[in-house]
């Protein structure tokens, strides 16, 4: 077989296997490993590599024999030292390792003795359990044989010391990597529930401390793996992460009909293999330190402590369990409310009995232990034990739809429930500031309930859902009604606060209206907003942005009290630079531009900018961004006294900009020429095309957001031209912007237009449909 066609083969052979049925996948693999086998031997022939004395093995996926059609080559060269010089040793090393590298194929090598094997799998836990899977491929047997055989006895008489290494590793890669099962862009291999856990899993086994239920971790490493083949195969490469421009060719080639449907059959395996890996290392644990902390009892009838807790809830040996003969209606729940507070697991037992037990709606007493379990600092850890028993689908109505969905939005980071659990998470920091804290914690665990299959607004569809979810857990109609009008406005307030103008008396109006004019609730939706916002990701929310929900909430609040509000409003960017580049305009008829002071910790830098308002003048600072390169990530645009003053916030450090003069004069030389069409042009490449409906543009008229402007509202995959691009057509149509309220959110941007006429009037209705449609062809440009 000749080397330069081997990765071809190796996508060729999956691609015609296929993943027609459950057992495709471990033979496929078994075929890829026999394919490099055959090559490396012919290698290991034609490198003259000797029958005694030296051997190639294999570790890693190959030396598994689950191997992916574009995965890396983890290869040991084992060398008798007694009998193959270093000479010799080096010539057979260059022989094996070139051909592999010409192949264009990914090698991770080592050249090793046997003696070597064993002191690294000593002082190296990852380089110990990969030199587990160690088996031979051409050469010497025997010396793989016991090089294997004194690794395996090295792992299991250090088996005691080993357990903590392999909790702490696996916790470190959690913090790196993240969960599997709640991830949008999961790695396969990588995040906890994936494929390195599968083989911790498997490590700790073979230690003889703990073993695990093989039939789940093979089930759950087989969909896992077909993924990662899938994923190689339509990619080419080595790669282990399923990005959301590949989720649809995978799903389909894995034969599922939507990526979302692959994303939950994904999650539940990750969720599998995450309970499997907590169990047995619990179980080693326990094998290391029988009987727990705590015992009671001498000689034979010594066993562990058990305390007794209230309602029927007992600890023993670090877990959380309950006492059978209690007929409590408390008991279990009391019991999820311990483990939520104090960390301690649940026991396996007790949460079989759970998911065996009958469901029915909740009475109060049984809604308040509840509650107190949503406000536990661990109540994470125990949604997931809950979870994975179907637990809590049964207990929460319409849990069961959003469940390992996940979220298309690039700005959310998990999947809809676990989104959920995290907003219950971020909401505990509100609760001593509330009026009703089991109405904030309640409604973040269901505010998303809407987010099912075909939801056109998730909100909207997910006010009922969750107030028939609120009377299943034991509240009463009016609290019911409470939840879901904040589930139904749980976007509002910071829709409103960051996509409006808030000098516009219409955008406070309409969320008083949104909140039924109730103080209370203006209160738990502040709340709400920024837990649901911290909950998805670092760009759902920020200093600015909480600048601006807080003004409008002020707002509010003086509505509410019958106080006057002062006469003003804050943009973010402070009031006096404002004021500064307004004045230094009327002063000197020039472009102005202002660096205000640097108070974020994310690399967002602002930039005041003024200029005497006229036609073209937002677009042409547009294109001076554009052309000094700084993507911005967010604005607000307005007028007042002839002058424009925007303020800009650029993803760079202050360090990184251009100085004020470049940027002034760069504004001024655009602003010479804002009538002339060819100097309006930029020169970039053009935008990659769409690869997911996701992609398309949308452009939205916001009817009543203003009594004085149109409003129009433009949400597009994002580029450093859309703003420039959409600042044009607005030009070009001889249009004004009163004002203009600019987000990015992960790959998108919305832009909130105010627009108005030449004579600062709203746009008549053919004007209307113009503007839309020129948007839209700019947008998608």
């Amino acid at each position: 077989m000749p080397s330069e066609g081997l990765s071809a083969r190796r996508i060729t052979q999956v691609l015609q296997e296929g993943f027609a049925d459950s057992s495709a996948g471990p033979r496929r693999r078994l075929e890829q490993a026999a394919l490099v086998d055959g090559w490396l031997t012919e290698l290991w022939a034609g490198a003259g590599g000797p029958a005694s004395g030296a051997a190639l093995g294999a570790i890693g996926s190959l030396g598994r024999r689950d191997l992916g059609p574009a995965s890396d080559l983890d290869l040991v060269l084992l060398i008798d030292p007694d009998r193959l010089d270093q000479a010799e040793t080096n010539r057979l090393a260059n022989a094996l390792w070139y051909p592999i590298w010409d192949s264009g194929t990914s090698l991770d090598h080592a050249v090793r003795s046997p003696e070597e094997c064993d002191q690294v799998a000593r002082d190296d836990l990852r380089a110990a359990i990969s030199l587990l899977d160690l088996r031979v491929i051409a050469g010497d047997s025997d010396l793989v044989e016991d090089t294997a055989h004194r690794v395996r006895m090295r792992w299991r008489r250090e088996a005691r010391r080993r357990v903590s290494d392999l909790v702490d590793l696996a916790i470190d890669r959690g913090h790196r990597y993240g969960s599997l099962a709640h991830s949008s862009e999961p790695n396969l291999k990588s995040d906890r529930g994936g494929l390195r856990d599968v083989t911790v899993i498997r490590a700790l086994a073979e230690s003889w401390l703990a073993d695990h239920d093989h039939e789940v971790v093979d089930a759950a490493a087989r969909t896992l793996g077909d993924a990662r083949d899938a994923l190689q195969a339509v990619t080419g490469t080595a790669g282990t992460r399923l990005g959301r421009a590949d989720q649809d060719s995978v799903a389909a080639l894995t034969g599922h009909a939507t990526a979302d449907d692959h994303h939950a059959v994904l999650a539940e395996a990750a969720r599998a293999v995450s309970w499997e890996l907590h169990r047995t290392v619990r179980a080693a644990e326990a094998a290391l330190a029988p009987g727990g902390s705590a015992t009671r009892g001498t000689g034979s009838d010594r066993r562990p402590a058990l305390t007794r807790l209230p309602h029927g809830v007992l600890v023993q040996a670090g877990e959380v369990s309950v006492d059978p003969s209690t007929r409590d209606l408390l008991r279990d729940l009391a019991a999820v409310r311990h483990a939520a507070t104090t960390g301690l697991p649940l026991a396996d037992a007790t949460l079989a009995r759970m998911a065996d037990a009958d469901t029915a709606p909740l009475v109060p007493a049984q809604r308040d232990v509840l509650v107190d379990s949503l406000a536990g600092e661990h109540f994470a850890q125990v949604y997931e034990a809950l979870d994975v028993k179907g637990i809590f689908a049964r207990w929460v109505p319409g849990w069961a739809e959003v469940r390992n969905r996940p979220q298309r939005s690039a700005v959310h980071r998990f999947t809809v429930d676990r989104h959920l659990v995290e907003t219950v998470l971020e909401s505990q920091r509100f609760l001593a500031r509330v009026g009703r804290p089991d109405l904030l914690l309640v409604a973040a665990l269901l505010h998303d309930l809407g987010k099912r299959s075909g939801a056109r607004d998730h909100a909207a569809e997910g006010a009922p859902l969750a107030e028939t979810a609120a009377r299943h857990l034991g509240f009463d109609k009016a609290d019911s009604r409470a939840i879901a009008l904040l589930v139904r406005e749980h976007l509002t307030l910071i829709r409103l606060a960051t996509g409006r103008d808030l000098a516009d008396p219409a955008t406070l109006r309409d969320l008083l209206d949104a909140i039924d004019h109730d103080p209370e609730v203006l209160e738990l939706l502040r709340a709400l907003t920024e837990a649901d916002a911290v909950a998805a990701g670092p760009a759902a929310w920020s200093t600015w942005r909480a600048d601006l929900v807080d003004h409008l909430t002020d707002l509010a609040r003086d509505a509410l009290s019958g106080t006057a509000p002062a006469p003003r409003i804050v943009l973010s960017p402070q009031r006096s630079v404002q004021d500064a580049v307004r004045t230094a305009v009327q002063r000197t008829g020039s472009a102005q531009v202002v660096y205000p002071a640097h108070t974020e910790d994310e690399p967002i830098s602002q930039i005041c900018v003024g200029a005497p308002d006229g036609d073209g003048v937002f677009a042409a600072m547009a294109r001076v961004l554009v052309r000094l390169r700084l993507d911005v990530h967010s604005a607000v645009v307005g007028t007042q006294d002839g002058v424009a003053v925007n303020t800009w916030w650029v993803a760079a450090a202050p360090a990184d900009l251009p100085h004020p003069s470049v940027l002034r004069s760069a504004l001024d030389r655009e602003l010479a020429v804002r009538d002339r069409p060819d100097a309006r042009v930029l020169e970039l490449p053009p935008a990659p095309p769409p690869r997911t409906t996701e992609d398309t543009p949308v452009v939205t008229l916001l009817p009543g957001a203003s009594r004085e402007a149109t409003v129009v509202q433009v949400n597009a995959r994002n580029r450093p031209s859309l703003l420039a691009d959409v600042a044009e057509v607005i030009t070009v149509h001889r249009l004004q912007v009163r004002s203009a309220h600019v987000l990015t959110l992960g790959r998108r941007a919305v832009d909130v237009l105010y627009l108005t006429d030449q004579h600062g009037r709203g746009l008549d209705p053919p004007t209307v449909g113009r503007i839309v449609t020129a948007l839209m062809d700019a947008a998608a440009t």
